[in-house]
This record gives C-alpha cells, structure tokens and sequence, in this order.
C-alpha cells in the first residue's frame, strides 16, 4: 500500500516531465530530424526569450500575483536599447534597456505591494501605459541599430550555443538557486503560501513580494533586448501576448496559481512542452487553429489537475 501510495505520489510530481519525454519520442519517431543537434539549438534558441520571462514570472505567480505588462515591458526595453545604441553605443543601450525593464517591474512592485493593490488590474493598465510610451518613444516606427557590435548579443555563439540560449540557461540556473537555496527564495514562497503568517513571523512581506515584479522585470527586460540585438531592431509591438504564453508554461508545469508552491524547473518543462506541441504541428503541416484547440485544452487540463491539487 505504501509503495502504491508512493508510485501516484511520484507520478503526480513528474507527471509533466513524463510528458514532455512522451512528446519528445513520439516526434522523434516522426520526424527523425528532430533530434538532430542543429534541431534542438534551433528550438532552444527559439525559445530562450519566452523561457527567461517564464522564468521570471515564476517568482510572481510563486508570491501570489501576475503581471500582465511584461509584453509591454519587453517591446519598451528593446526600444530603449535601441535608440541609446544609436545616440551613444550599443553597450551602453543594451544595459540601458535592463534597467529601464527592471524599473518598471520595480514601479509595478511598488504600486501593488505597498498599496495593497491588485497585481492583475494593475499590470494590465500599466502594460497599456508601457505600451503607449513604447509607440510615443519610437514615434510607431522600427528603430533599426546600424552598429555591427549591437547584434553581437543576439547572434553570438559559443561552440554553437547562441548567446540567447547561454543566457535562458544561466538565468534559470541562478533563479533554481535563488527559489530553493537562500533565505530570500524560502520567503517568497513563505509570503506566497500565507502572507498574513509570514507578516507575523518577522517577514517583510511587502519588500519581498514588491521584489519579485522587479525580477520580471528585469526577466522582460533580458529576452527584449536579445531580440532586439538579434534583429538589430527596436520593434514597437513586439512580444503581444507574451504574458499569456509565459503564465500558461508556468500553470502547465505545476506551479499553483494559488501561490506558495512551484519550481523553475517545471516552468522550463512547460515552456519546451509547448513548444514542442507547436513544433509538431508545424511539421506535420496541421491547421493552426487545431495547434491552438490542443493546446488550449492541455493548458484547461493543467488548470484543473493544479486547483483540485491545491485543494486536497
């Protein structure tokens, strides 16, 4: 009874990762090109920029909140980057779009943590905003980066691996660190679970759950500079309905949505799942919309299994 109890309870935890291992043979026998080396750099590369954000609102959804203006944070960043390049140098405007990202996560912390606000009302009026400033700063025009050096980010390889990946994989790295070996990762998930209690117990729970905005930020921030560089070009509506994406690869791999329990680790399942249910149906050359029907549905079925866990 014990062993049984002990399968369904290993099978509940990896379930996802069981999945993506099923989704990755049954493509591999498929399609056998799948597998190759240049294959997999492609979908990691590919997927880098919606990995970090992920990545980043992991934090958030982990503190019981969601921010919505990433998307926004993410085309504003790649303007700014784009347009100090072309005013100073590509250094110079690169870091500038981080910090500009990471400042509005900060605002967005700010306004919601210490304000008792809501996080979804208020990311979404503040990613209108974002958005808004982004057009007003580009004047609704592509800013092209003429400088050779600024796409060295974007482009760049080291043995094969792209500069972009390099980053996805370092920053998921740090944030398992963060989330599961320090003080500061055990409270965010301390606020998350139980704000009140945490408050009780010494946490400054404002202060903590403010920060993780500002990790998004700064996440938001990172993928929309490295597409910026790759393309040399500050694009006005670029990453529309990345937020979404990004909360449906954190939903899909376990994290409640409730707060108080999750793992990057399963954000970055989540995120290789989807993509490779839309590498499928690109290959197999299906209907787009049936792309969306499934995986809408496998994100409907991941809602369900995550509430009726949190409530048991």
């Amino acid at each position: 009874m014990r062993f049984k109890n002990y399968g369904l309870s290993l099978l509940k935890d990896y379930a996802i990762l069981i999945a993506l291992v099923l989704a990755i043979i049954v493509l591999a026998v498929v399609e056998p090109a799948f597998l190759t080396f240049r294959n997999l750099r492609n979908l990691l590369d590919q997927n880098a920029g919606i990995g970090i954000i992920a990545s980043g609102m992991t934090y958030v959804i982990i503190g019981r909140g969601f921010d919505l203006s990433v998307s926004a944070t993410f085309a504003v960043s790649g303007i700014a980057a784009a347009l100090v390049s072309n005013a100073s140098a590509p250094t110079v405007g690169l870091m500038s779009g981080v910090v500009i990202g990471t400042l509005i996560g900060l605002a967005n912390g700010i306004l919601i943590a210490r304000l008792q606000l809501n996080s979804f009302l208020i990311t979404l009026a503040s990613s209108i905003v974002i958005r808004g400033c982004g057009i007003a700063m580009s004047g609704g025009y592509l800013i092209n980066v003429t400088e050779n050096s600024y796409s060295t980010l974007g482009r760049g390889t080291v043995y094969g691996i792209t500069y972009p990946s390099i980053a996805f994989i370092l920053f998921v790295l740090i944030s398992m660190l963060v989330l599961h070996r320090t003080q500061y990762g055990r409270y965010i998930f301390a606020v998350g679970g139980n704000e009140e209690a945490a408050l009780l117990s010494g946490i400054r729970t404002k202060t903590i759950k403010g920060s993780t905005f500002a990790i998004t930020g700064f996440a938001a921030a990172l993928a929309g500079i490295l597409l910026s560089s790759k393309v040399s070009t500050g694009i006005p509506n670029s990453g529309s309905g990345i937020e979404l994406q990004a909360i449906a690869a954190v939903v899909l791999g376990g994290t409640s949505i409730g707060g108080g329990a999750g793992a990057i680790w399963r954000t970055v399942v989540g995120v290789f799942l989807l993509a490779i249910i839309n590498n499928a149906f690109n290959i197999m050359n299906l209907e787009p919309y049936l792309r969306e029907i499934v995986t809408g549905t496998i994100i409907i079925l991941a809602v369900i299994a995550n509430t009726l866990t949190g409530r048991k």
